[in-house]
């Protein structure tokens, strides 16, 4: 499947307006080769091109949803979801790029999906779906965690929302536990972990800032990014 491949060849098959995305890809993950292979690690670009290939795939599954119309079980829409936020691609690249300090057993633990990261990923889906659902349903989006819970238990809107509420306080108090009693993994990699869901807690608490930035995320930004912090 020319979707699975990886190969600046695949270039001229797409259309003009991913060229460029992908030849960025391709770059970005060239340099990142050389840099694991000077510390003999290339092997685990592997994983980082793994990630970006499933990623993809959850992509083409919600968008055969949405051409068919279909709206899958809260089950499905998690198991592709929890995907297509992207979040594991965040990780492992971040991972990845750390070289000599990151082992292949952290990859192992990651991929295992253990209660952190499953409640890390499930809060980030669901505070994305319950911010954006109603606008995004105006332009024919594939169903939303909110829907799919509707159809599959027949409840209204507002049921399925207080449902999904109550889950977000869940999987902080999850996470909280986990970063306590994980000894998998050092305090560092559970901080990375649940620094994605307090990224989706600032973007989309209350209203979907990521869509319609506005001053307060960009307030934010300065903040982290530009403003000197006085010493």
């Amino acid at each position: 499947m020319k979707s699975r491949r990886w190969s600046n060849t695949c270039v001229e098959d797409l259309p003009e307006y991913m060229k460029l995305l992908y030849q960025m890809l391709m770059d970005l993950h060239e340099e990142m080769g050389e840099f694991l292979a000077r510390m003999g690690k290339l092997h685990q670009l592997n994983y980082v091109k793994d990630t970006i290939k499933e990623y993809i795939r959850s992509y083409m599954i919600e968008a055969k949803w949405n051409h068919e119309n279909y709206t899958p079980t809260v089950e499905e829409h998690r198991d592709v979801t929890y995907i297509s936020t992207a979040f594991n691609v965040l990780l492992v690249t971040s991972f990845a790029a750390e070289g000599n300090v990151i082992t292949d057993e952290l990859f192992h633990w990651l991929f295992s999906y253990p209660p952190i990261v499953k409640a890390s990923f499930g809060l980030g889906r669901v505070m994305d779906d319950i911010v954006t659902h109603k606008e995004e349903q105006e332009r024919k989006h594939v169903a939303s965690v909110i829907e799919c819970y509707m159809k599959e238990f027949d409840v209204d809107k507002e049921h399925s929302q207080g449902f999904f509420i109550e889950m977000i306080e869940d999987a902080w108090k999850e996470m909280n536990k986990e970063s306590i009693t994980c000894k998998d993994v050092k305090m560092p990699i559970k901080r990375r972990v649940m620094n994605i869901a307090r990224v989706m807690d600032v973007l989309y608490k209350n209203k979907d800032h990521f869509t319609h930035v506005g001053e307060e995320l960009i307030s934010h930004i300065k903040s982290l990014l530009v403003d000197p912090i006085s010493i």
